[in-house]
């Protein structure tokens, strides 16, 4: 088995990578380029990898292609044989770091989880395995000469300026990618999924990721910061933590990937079952009506931004829209460039109540925070929404969609504006309309669960002290008032929770169970016209009678089938 690593050769490679771009006449023989642009190209190399390093693709794909150019110029003026240092007829004659990166350069690591129903760990035995059977393909990609000099070429910037071997993998279809120290290195896609076959040299390598992508956070992470929470450029968000914070002094590292595809809610119907037509149409209702909505889950990785991003895609294009975000993760703008989209990113500057400030004068008519996690976030959207009449809108972790104003209670009293739970609730109500739940089933499937209306209960009565008039009057107006007083003793709520559309797990069907209460329809006339309500109310009586009798005949044949 040939040796990369570690090895004279590869030193030398390194060493003269160095030379190069500090050298430019150096750089114009082996780039054949004018001296004035060589210069130029040397001058920005700093500044690409790390660019490269804070997750910019573009960069990091320029960098190795002009290291592939190097490394053709190297092998043959030293008349090395590239096949010497790695062997590219037999894959698996290699380190299992070269024959993944084979594997990576053909296929994304989301994928191979998903096809060969990858769970809880993989061996190298495994991912060699998973390695002949894509054999043809690989051999298909290392036939062309110049993908040989790439791979080898990203070897070399992964080690070198990268994150190592998990430099590839950070712009795969995953959810996150975890350190635990050398030989523990984790991805998350659904599930977390240990990658037993990757392990670093030694931990001065963790330490060099850690440093490197929390480059442009305004603090250092060092023995007072032990613990920093940071931002690639690509939206990615970084944790790290080491020095005193950890047992032993241990390093982690987790990198929460936001790779959001844009994905519509036509495609969430049509193309993953995700929803089904009602569910659909009562979305771009609410969308039109500039109704409030929280997009809820209990799983990471369920599908909670992307829902909120296609949520976003049926705001009327006339209107503003804010986003508050803390790292980007939207990128709304980009996936919509027709739309009047603004995004502010809070800063230790930049607060989230001066940022919602911010927004109000811009003329946002709909607002959004990409993930709640700060009790600020709630009290300003919420305050937002009442204050306004701004549709409102956000990601929340709930367990259910029946916790959620329990949930929003208990941050917005962590607030200053906020010291009495009921009246923290009377304005969740009030401001809050509908929860998107979203779920993931065992099959990996996702799907909306529940659509459910939070509804303002009217606690605040009053009636005419009748003194005068007849008996029976006075007799009435004493069973009214005994009447509202039981109702709000047995029931102090502010809310109640009515289930519009729930999934039946059981006939894998949306039974649409009750109609949207006035309340929520007086609230959206104003953009959606009486016309557009009364549609609604008849397509969904229509589909509540047609689900009804389908889930009728089912339960007649399943009853059949056990007789």
């Amino acid at each position: 088995m040939p040796k990369f690593f570690d090895t004279p050769i590869y030193d030398l490679i390194t060493s003269k990578i160095d030379e190069t771009y500090s050298n430019a006449d150096k750089y114009v023989e082996i780039y054949d380029i004018p001296r004035e642009q060589a210069e130029v190209e040397i001058s920005s190399y700093t500044s690409l990898k790390d660019a490269a390093s804070l997750g910019n693709k573009e960069a990091r794909e320029y960098l190795i292609n002009q290291y592939s150019k190097f490394l053709l110029y190297f092998m043959k003026k030293n008349r090395i044989d590239v096949d010497e240092l790695i062997d590219f007829e037999n894959i698996q004659n290699n380190d299992i770091i070269i024959s993944f990166e084979f594997l990576m350069n053909v296929m994304d690591i989301g994928d191979i989880i998903k096809e060969y129903n990858i769970i809880i760990r993989v061996t190298e035995e495994e991912i060699r395995d998973i390695i002949d059977k894509e054999s043809d393909l690989i051999r298909e990609f290392l036939s062309n000469q110049a993908n040989r000099f790439k791979i080898m070429a990203t070897l070399v910037y992964a080690r070198e300026y990268g994150q190592d071997c998990v430099d590839t993998i950070q712009h795969h279809n995953i959810n996150e990618i975890g350190i635990l120290d050398t030989n523990y290195i984790y991805v998350i896609k659904g599930d977390k999924i240990h990658l037993k076959f990757l392990q670093f040299k030694d931990e001065s390598v963790i330490l060099n990721i850690q440093k490197k992508t929390t480059q442009d956070s305004p603090n250092n992470y060092d023995q007072h910061n032990p613990v920093l929470v940071a931002a690639k450029r690509n939206s990615s968000r970084i944790t790290v933590a080491g020095y005193g914070c950890t047992p032993t002094h241990d390093l982690y590292y987790n990198e929460r990937i936001f790779n959001l595809s844009k994905i519509t809610l036509e495609e969430m119907r049509d193309s993953y079952n995700t929803i089904d037509q009602l569910i659909y149409t009562f979305g771009c209702l609410n969308q039109k009506g500039r109704g409030s909505h929280f997009i809820t889950g209990s799983d990471m990785g369920v599908g909670k931004s992307t829902f909120l991003l296609a949520m976003l895609e049926k705001v009327p294009d006339e209107w503003g829209i804010g986003v508050l975000d803390t790292q980007n993760e939207l990128q709304s703008r980009k996936k919509y460039p027709r739309k009047n989209v603004i995004t502010l990113i809070e800063t230790e500057t930049m607060d989230i109540k001066r940022c919602f400030q911010i927004m109000l004068k811009m003329a946002r008519d709909v607002l959004y925070v990409g993930e709640i996690t700060k009790p600020e976030e709630v009290g300003e959207l919420i305050n937002a929404s009442l204050r306004l009449n701004s549709g409102v809108g956000g990601t929340l972790h709930s367990l259910s969609p029946y916790e959620v104003v329990t949930n929003l209670r208990n941050l917005m009293l962590r607030t200053d504006m906020y010291s009495d739970g009921a009246i923290a609730e009377t304005d969740i109500a009030r401001g809050l309309d509908t929860v998107f739940h979203l779920a993931k089933l065992p099959n990996g499937r996702i799907i909306v669960e529940y659509v459910v209306e939070v509804e303002y209960v009217e606690q605040d009565h009053y009636i005419d002290n009748i003194e005068e008039g007849t008996l029976k009057q006075r007799m009435m107006n004493f069973l009214k008032l005994a009447q509202m007083g039981l109702s709000k003793y047995l029931y102090t709520k502010a809310y109640k929770y009515n289930t519009i559309i729930q999934y039946d797990r059981d006939y894998d069907i949306w039974v649409p169970k009750t109609m949207p209460s006035e309340q929520y329809f007086t609230k959206i006339k104003k953009y959606i016209g009486e016309e557009g309500i009364e549609q609604f109310k008849e397509y969904f009586s229509e589909e509540k009678n047609r689900i009804d009798k389908i889930l009728e005949v089912k339960k007649q044949e399943r009853s059949r089938c056990k007789e």
